[in-house]
């Protein structure tokens, strides 16, 4: 599986994030990924294959959607809301 260097974040998403107070569970959630702690997180690829999209867990209702870019750092660009 592929690890990011580093992850990043849209200011939409942090606005996004800090509206519905979850906040510091991304952030722990990031740092979990960025050390290596990703199967906790359920950081994998999404269907279908070729979209070249990721996504991780912030919480049981909400998911971080994003992608790699050349350097190999994690690019998140929208939160979902999977319930």
């Amino acid at each position: 599986m592929k690890l990011p260097k580093s992850i990043r974040e849209t200011s939409w998403v942090r606005e996004y994030l800090q509206s519905r107070n979850l906040l510091s569970q991304y952030q722990k959630n990031k740092n979990y990924i960025i050390y290596g702690i990703s199967w906790s997180t359920d950081f994998k690829k999404r269907k279908p294959n070729g979209s070249w999209m990721w996504s991780f867990r912030i919480t049981k209702k909400f998911r971080a959607i994003g992608y790699f870019d050349q350097e190999g750092d994690f690019i998140v660009t929208m939160i979902d809301d999977h319930q």
